[in-house]
């Protein structure tokens, strides 16, 4: 047990870019001939994540004032607050309990393969999080081992048989052969934009109703550049910060969403690039890996498994980010039934677009209509998991964790589809332990 606290140890040391480039080089050096061309390849998935991921830090942060405005001008007070990935800091990652249903969750990935009740063997154990949360949350209300061992195992069982049916779909819109998202939080809305685009093409009105991204690129040449994009988007939303002071300041407010139109268009710039270098790197390690699975172990088609975070810098994915993420906390000012305030977590908004997109094949216009439908249901259901997630981290003490608030959730730890329908199943089991 000592060693398995200290290999975690060092994989908390790591983190996730760290963990994932490294465990990339390390299957590398088992199925790529060329060990130079490797090392170079390792280097260039390395580098393209931590950039994308500083880029992504400073694009959700560049929303803060606009939802900052948007909050300020509604009149609803909001009793929940997203706390995001604080919740991490809550969970004993060391306790013999955590590591023993980590790998459960590793066991249950390779049993499904050998038996062939999935194709996806997942590279990221950072996919694996959110099972592990949800079984240590089961097991924190219950104190039933066994409850949290099942919550976690069928969460992700059902995971990997969700991200083998659409696999294709992300094959197909990205180009990128032989991969799977299993990510519990984002791949459970998947059918959603399916079942969209099914009804869509059965009415013979909106079947004709395509917007494409890339064809409005096209379409406007020069003007449909990313960096001019990115800064008129910029700019009409700092033009809507500053909406209240446009009549008695005016110039302070243009220069204002001159400077935002900047900020997003520099992003636009250079998410691209990094997103390139990751590619550069990370494709030819994918496709050795397969190369090696189909002539060394199986002739089955067997999808690698990897981050959502490296298809979340696409053009399309971005550019409706850039609606959504303000939009989605001003649905959460109006949608009734809603109690909390969207912040830390906002950042599943692109990870669960990538679906939305690669579903809706580009087109806009339905990917735009598939995420005013998810948006609110991750909503409504952080909201109703509140108490859990409330009571799991202020526990009997009834400790404030953030300042103002004494009620938190997560839209991406506490909206998670599967785990709410276990949840509501057996609410009465958790009721006899509360």
């Amino acid at each position: 047990m000592d060693f398995l606290i200290k290999i975690t140890q060092v994989f908390v040391a790591i983190g996730p870019i760290g963990l994932i480039s490294i465990l990339f080089l390390l299957i590398g050096l088992i199925v790529s001939r060329n060990k130079l061309t490797l090392l170079k390849n390792a280097a260039f998935t390395y580098l393209g994540l931590f950039t994308f991921s500083i880029l992504m830090f400073f694009y959700i942060s560049f929303f803060n004032p606009i939802i900052n405005t948007i909050v300020s001008s509604s009149l609803k007070t909001f009793q929940v607050i997203d706390t995001g990935w604080f919740i991490a800091q809550k969970v004993d990652i060391y306790a013999p309990y955590t590591i023993f249903i980590f790998l459960l969750l590793v066991g249950i990935n390779i049993m499904m393969l050998f038996l062939r009740l999935t194709r996806t063997i997942n590279l990221d154990i950072w996919n694996l999080w959110i099972s592990l949360f949800s079984g240590i949350l089961v097991y924190e209300i219950t104190g039933v081992y066994w409850m949290g061992f099942l919550f976690a195992g069928v969460i992700a069982t059902v995971t990997f048989v969700i991200a083998d049916i659409y696999a294709p779909y992300i094959e197909n819109y990205y180009g990128i052969k032989g991969i799977s998202l299993p990510n519990p939080s984002t791949i459970v809305w998947a059918p959603i934009p399916n079942l969209i685009n099914y009804l869509f093409n059965k009415i013979p009105f909106l079947k004709k109703v395509n917007i494409f991204y890339e064809e409005i690129q096209y379409k406007l040449g020069l003007a449909g550049e990313p960096m001019i994009i990115g800064f008129i988007m910029g700019f009409i939303i700092g033009a809507i910060t500053k909406y209240k002071e446009f009549s008695f300041n005016l110039w302070p407010s243009i220069l204002y969403s001159f400077y935002s139109g900047v900020y997003l268009a520099v992003i636009a710039i250079l998410m691209p690039r990094a997103i390139s270098l990751l590619y550069r790197g990370a494709i030819p390690i994918i496709n050795d890996m397969r190369t090696f699975i189909n002539s060394k172990i199986t002739k089955r088609t067997i999808y690698v498994g990897i981050n959502p975070l490296m298809l979340a810098g696409n053009s399309s994915v971005i550019g409706l980010s850039t609606i959504m993420i303000p939009l989605t906390v001003y649905i959460a000012t109006i949608l009734p039934g809603n109690n909390m305030l969207p912040g830390a977590d906002l950042i599943i908004i692109p990870l669960i677009l990538i679906w939305v997109i690669s579903l809706s094949r580009g087109d806009i216009f339905r990917s735009f209509i598939s995420a005013i439908i998810i948006i609110p249901l991750i909503l409504l259901i952080s909201t109703n998991m509140t108490g859990f997630i409330t009571n799991f981290l202020s526990g009997e003490s009834g400790e404030q964790i953030v300042e103002g608030f004494n009620n938190y959730s997560s839209m991406g730890m506490g909206s998670n589809l599967i785990y709410w329908i276990l949840a509501k199943v057996i609410e009465p089991i958790f009721k006899l332990f509360s």
